[in-house]
């Protein structure tokens, strides 16, 4: 019994880590997308953002007016304005969102850094030689993050270095599982 769970949980490791480098190629990909055409990067975003602003507020006003402008629903009405009117300002000036966008995303990167931090923690209690390097890549995520955050750059510089950290922090990743997975029996015992 055990051994069958012990098995199915290196299974289940082993397909992690699989996941983990296709997700890092993907956003290495993503990255070199967002390097090489930062422009249409922040317009679409933008558009895109907008139109879900435009919609959201569009169905929300309806819906009041469906309602017979019932007083409960009155703020809803505001509401409803409030977003058509952001809706149709971002997508009049698409890359007004890219700031908005850079803030998630040095949110987005200060998470994973923090995550990667924890995980060189419990590879550093299991003896396993990868911890400086998971932490230390957890700390630059970090530090970009905070970076990004700040954004002391235009919002095409931001964006253009966004997609050179986004293919760096893949590539890293990659290495970081490429040999975790050589060492896929060592780590697991970590948790047995």
């Amino acid at each position: 019994m055990v051994k069958s769970l012990k098995q199915k949980t290196q299974k289940e490791f082993n397909r992690l880590l699989i996941s983990s480098i296709i997700i890092s190629l993907l956003i290495a990909c993503t990255g070199l997308f967002i390097y090489c055409y930062p422009n249409i990067t922040n317009k679409v975003l933008g558009i895109i953002t907008g139109i879900v602003f435009l919609i959201n507020g569009l169905n929300i006003i309806i819906k009041y007016f469906k309602r017979d402008g019932a007083k409960l629903y009155a703020y809803n009405l505001i509401f409803g304005i409030v977003l058509t009117i952001l809706g149709i300002v971002i997508m009049l000036v698409p890359s007004s969102v890219a700031t908005f966008i850079t803030v998630c995303l040095g949110i987005y990167l200060i998470t994973i850094g923090v995550n990667k931090i924890t995980y060189g923690i419990w590879f550093k209690i299991g003896n396993d030689k990868s911890w400086l390097l998971t932490v230390t890549i957890g700390i630059m995520l970090i530090l970009f993050g905070f970076l990004v955050i700040a954004n002391p750059f235009s919002a095409l510089t931001l964006t253009k270095l966004v997609g050179i950290f986004l293919i760096i922090s893949s590539i890293l990743d990659i290495t970081d599982t490429i040999m975790l997975k050589r060492r896929a029996d060592k780590i697991t015992q970590i948790f047995w």
